[in-house]
């Protein structure tokens, strides 16, 4: 009888529902701020300490931006199971395409995708290039 319930139990067809595309983009506007935010106390710790305004030196500021928008998807989505803070408040989260969890190195590729020129754009087609290029999707959790 036991053995009956396990291989029923193992039959279940699991069903994983993508990220609506509504979803995505207030994932995108609320990590978005966040990067914002943090690269703004990043500045100001910069001027209290150095007396240098990264907001006026365009070369700085980038290479700031860039390396926080790096580090800030890496983390979350390396340390947290593929869930950044706006993936938090709207209950989505990046799996691999075999429905696996995000490894670290997953999260790196994808962090260093979203830097490609025009990245963004390709959302508008229903699967980002950092989605396609890593082999990942965003679904709901």
């Amino acid at each position: 009888m036991e053995t009956q319930d396990l291989l029923q139990d193992i039959d279940q067809e699991i069903v994983i529902e993508h990220a609506s595309t509504g979803q995505r983009f207030a994932n995108y506007l609320i990590d978005i701020f966040c990067l914002y935010a943090i690269l703004f106390g990043i500045g100001i710790l910069i001027l209290i300490n150095t007396g240098r305004n990264i907001f006026r030196d365009h070369l700085h500021f980038y290479l700031i931006f860039y390396v926080s928008v790096i580090m800030y998807y890496t983390f979350f989505e390396g340390l947290s199971n593929g869930r950044t803070l706006g993936k938090l408040i709207t209950r989505t989260k990046v799996i691999k395409e075999d429905g696996s969890q995000v490894a670290f190195g997953d999260a790196l590729k994808r962090s260093f995708s979203r830097i490609v020129p025009f990245e963004t754009f390709s959302a508008f087609g229903g699967h980002p290039w950092h989605d396609r290029w890593t082999r990942t999707y965003v679904v709901k959790k």
